[in-house]
């Protein structure tokens, strides 16, 4: 019977041998329900749709994502598509306290900012990927725009 052995993992290799991190664009456009800022990670390409984060309560897409897209084994995915991360209000780094009396969008009103992202960015179809309450404003995003994800 063979034994196992311990195996020690010393170094990350988040990004493959030679590559550099992209540079990233943050934009900010103004919805009926407040301003949303989304940062846009390559260059979109013809006829694909654009994957779109959307974060869990109390974090931003870097917290929530950047682990996942910094994996070796998603670094071909996104060399073929353009990922636009959504921050909810407020959540984005550097992001000011709320006034008195700020009444926060609900998850529905969250999920209708979604397609405001999308006309600045003149895209028309996504790819919606959510953690928690994320996943479910991209549902509710999703069941309200069917025509717009893939």
């Amino acid at each position: 019977m063979a034994e196992l052995q311990e195996v020690q993992i010393t170094e990350e290799k988040p990004l493959l041998p030679g590559q550099t991190p992209e540079a990233a664009k943050t934009h900010s456009v103004e919805t009926p329900y407040g301003s949303v800022t989304f940062t846009v990670y390559g260059t979109p390409k013809p006829k694909r749709p654009a994957i779109l984060t959307y974060h869990d309560v109390g974090l931003n897409y870097k917290s929530c994502f950047q682990p996942l897209f910094q994996f070796e084994d998603m670094q071909e995915i996104i060399q073929n598509f353009v990922r636009v991360h959504v921050d909810a209000p407020g959540m984005e780094e550097g992001a000011p306290v709320f006034p008195l009396g700020y009444q926060y969008p609900s998850l529905d009103q969250l999920a209708d900012m979604i397609p405001c992202v999308l006309q600045y960015l003149n895209f028309s179809t996504i790819i919606g990927v959510g953690v928690g309450a994320g996943a479910y404003i991209l549902a509710r995003y999703a069941l309200n725009h069917p025509d717009t994800v893939e």
